[in-house]
């Protein structure tokens, strides 16, 4: 009787299936232990990991062919970890372990590019199962890698992140407030780093401190609590690293990102993200850094302009200032509607920076007299037709001599046109109503207040009462009755310490007597 048995071919070996390249991560040994053992008995060279952070330094190294990581894990979970592997091995498909609570999770993991997941418990049947899959895809691809669900999102992501840098060095570019540009920032931050809330906190010379803030407000109120507390843990690291600001409740994680100044003026960029929408990982960490230090340089290319232009401004004021102290009849004139002007601005309600631009405006005013002749401005008698057009000229002369400083635009407007008229009577350009801009209707009714209540060559001051009246009478007819209107709001024992800055000249009686005309001047 003869057996037939089977046996090898001599020379041949039984062909294993294809070894991949695992990374497991697991914060838990047990299940950590119970995974190298289940993948390494199916030909897998595996290597481990306990947290996210630790699995994402170890993607710099040589590429994996599979990542099986647990969702909930302390720091960086799984899903943030899936974000990051899409950003540096985007072809290596990703097994999401996951509790029966977390399903959810899971499934929002396969949106965003996860190949699969698993549940626990699962069995090493269900892991070799896993590997076939792996590797029949392998084998049916063409050897270009598979791009997975979610990743063109994640390069956006990416992409958004750097293109915010060159908008915020562009923004110092603009020409913009402090306040305005500090609230861009804020809003490119949001936006590329998606985060739910973000704030800064800058710090002067004189250690005052001020914070801008947008999103969640709660989320905001309580990041800026944790960053008063960790405030010199953020100054200690120079701007080189981030600080995580973290609450005992863990539905939240922030960062805190040092903005460096000039001598003891800093700030501080700090962005806030609720758990339930995931950590920040490494390269948004980097990002936050790259933001605060690009902040930190446009702030001081934004300083030394405002310093090189308040510099100007001062020079230009000291100049109107010295010339108006020579003739006791114009002293302190510009500045008086100067103030004039920021107090109708205040009862107006208009936002501080623009409140400070009429205030600008009424110093300048009069600034196209400055080439004018003494002769005639001094002049008590009637104007000639021609000294009087003379006269006319000097706004569209302020104009002119402001049109190259493209930062006082707004002040040229209430330059030009202070003696417009509402009913469209004025001049440069005869405008009319609210085509007038809304500046020069404020300085015109500050210029002819301090015009009534200064002495003039040609006649007395008037009593503030009696010039308080002709304001009023002049609504809609020289002024804007919205203006006039916050002009007469302002408190009388106001408008008279305003109308003693600098001393004017008394006038002898005889000398009394309006001419038609005169006040133009």
């Amino acid at each position: 009787m003869t057996t037939d048995t089977q046996t090898q071919p001599t020379g041949l070996a039984i062909e294993e299936p294809e070894r991949l390249r695992v990374l497991l991560v697991d914060d838990n040994a047990a299940v950590l232990r119970f995974l190298v053992t289940a993948f390494s008995s199916n030909h897998c060279d595996v290597t481990t990991a306990s947290t996210a952070e630790e699995a994402i330094a170890l993607l710099g190294g040589t590429p994996f062919e599979l990542v099986v990581s647990d969702i909930k894990m302390p720091g960086l979970s799984g899903l943030d970890l899936l974000r990051a592997i899409k950003g540096q091995q985007p072809g290596t498909p990703v097994v999401l372990i996951t509790g029966v609570p977390s399903v959810n999770s899971a499934v929002f993991g396969l949106r965003h590019g996860a190949y699969d997941y698993l549940a626990k418990p699962f069995s090493v049947a269900e892991v070799k199962d896993l590997l076939q899959r792996v590797r029949r895809d392998r084998a049916q691809g063409d050897g270009s890698i598979t791009y997975p669900a979610g990743l063109a999102e994640e390069l956006a992501r990416r992409q958004g992140g750097v293109e915010a840098l060159s908008r915020i060095g562009e923004l110092a570019l603009e020409r913009l407030d402090t306040g305005v540009f500090v609230q861009r920032v804020l809003e490119n931050t949001m936006r590329s780093l998606r985060c739910d809330g973000a704030l800064i906190l800058m710090c002067d010379q004189e250690r005052r401190f001020n914070a801008s803030r947008i999103g969640d407000e709660s989320l905001v109120t309580r990041l800026l609590g944790l960053l008063h507390a960790s405030f010199g843990d953020v100054v200690r690291t120079g701007g080189r690293e981030t600080v995580a600001l973290t609450r005992r409740e863990g539905d939240f994680e922030g960062l805190a990102a040092l903005i460096p100044g000039v001598g003891d003026a800093m700030g501080v960029l700090c962005i806030g993200r609720a758990a339930r929408n995931g950590a920040f990982l490494p390269d948004e960490r980097e990002l936050l850094l790259a933001y605060a230090r690009t902040t930190a340089g446009a702030f001081q290319r934004i300083l030394l302009r405002e310093n090189l232009e308040q510099n100007l401004i001062d020079t230009i004021s000291s100049f109107v200032n010295a010339l108006e102290s020579k003739d006791p009849y114009l002293k302190g004139h510009s500045a008086r509607v100067s103030l004039y002007s920021g107090e109708i601005a205040t009862v107006m309600g208009v936002p501080s920076a623009d409140a400070v631009m009429f205030s600008r405006a009424g110093m300048l005013h009069d600034l196209g007299k400055l080439v004018m002749l003494d002769n005639i401005l001094r002049k008590p008698r009637q104007l000639t037709e021609e000294e009087f057009e003379l006269i006319r000229s000097h706004p569209v002369v302020g104009d002119k001599i402001l049109k190259p400083l493209r930062f006082l635009t707004c002040e040229a407007k209430g330059v030009r046109h202070h003696h417009e008229r509402y009913d469209g009577t004025g001049y440069p350009d005869a405008l009319k109503g609210e085509d007038i801009p809304l500046i020069a209707r404020v300085v015109t009714v500050a210029d002819a207040f301090d015009a009534m209540t200064s002495d003039r060559p040609y006649r007395t001051r008037r009593p503030l009462e009696t010039a308080l009246a002709e304001i009023a009478r002049g609504i809609r007819t020289q002024f804007d009755p919205v203006v006039a209107e916050a002009f007469l709001a302002i408190p009388v024992a106001r408008l008279e310490r305003i109308s003693i800055h600098f001393d004017t000249r008394q006038v002898p009686a005889d000398a009394v007597g309006v001419q038609p005309g005169a006040d133009a001047r």
